[in-house]
């Protein structure tokens, strides 16, 4: 029976660990796709759909970047095979702080705000990178709670959107679903507006058939 009860415990911990990695690769993939619809973008002709794009990468990059070193990275220190890769990580945190702060206190018409998103967006990358492709794989010593750890994480996670002013993530997963949903039924519309087109010109080549016969 005992034997049971830590092979479960042992699984509980595991699947919380790795609730708690996808949730920062979540992150992680949502960051990306914001720097890359930057690129895209035309700050000049629509500065304001740019600059609520970068308001909202900077916030949920301070909530993430917030979450791992007061939870996370604690937590994943007494885990790690290497250590250093913590000290790695912080220190890339640090640099990436100072280019949000800058960012923070310039708009759209300024000359090189473009520029720091962009740099901002190749050091996430890079940052990003070193901790998917080594520091999660590293984490195998047990001994952590992750239970706790996933639990303090969701818990300060909602808070912190909160004192952000971003909607729950819950509404912006039912907004996504409904926006989704709707370029899906537009798509589909269409689709059956072409194929009704072929139907009509068939129709209409055959009445004129017919009366040429006439």
């Amino acid at each position: 029976m005992a034997s049971r009860s830590t092979s479960s415990a042992a699984s509980g911990r595991s699947t919380a660990k790795t609730e708690i990695i996808n949730m920062l690769k979540a992150d992680h993939k949502k960051a990306k796709k914001a720097f890359k619809d930057f690129e895209k973008m035309d700050v000049e002709e629509d500065p304001e759909s740019a600059e609520a794009l970068v308001s909202q990468t900077l916030a949920e990059l301070e909530i993430h970047t917030s979450l791992e070193e007061q939870v996370f990275y604690p937590a994943a220190r007494s885990a790690i095979k290497e250590e250093d890769l913590m000290d790695e990580a912080e220190v890339e945190h640090m640099t990436a702080k100072v280019l949000i702060e800058q960012l923070k206190s310039m708009g759209p018409e300024e000359e090189k705000f473009s520029a720091t998103f962009k740099v901002l967006g190749e050091y996430i990358d890079h940052h990003v990178q070193e901790e998917e492709n080594e520091m999660f794989k590293q984490i195998t010593k047990p001994g952590v709670d992750w239970d706790s750890v996933l639990q303090e994480m969701q818990t300060q996670r909602a808070q912190l959107f909160e004192e952000k002013g971003l909607p729950p993530e819950e509404e912006q997963a039912a907004a996504k679903t409904s926006r989704s949903t709707s370029r899906g039924s537009s798509s589909r519309a269409s689709g059956s507006e072409r194929e009704s087109r072929p139907q009509a010109s068939s129709r209409s080549s055959k009445s004129r058939s017919s009366s040429e016969k006439e």
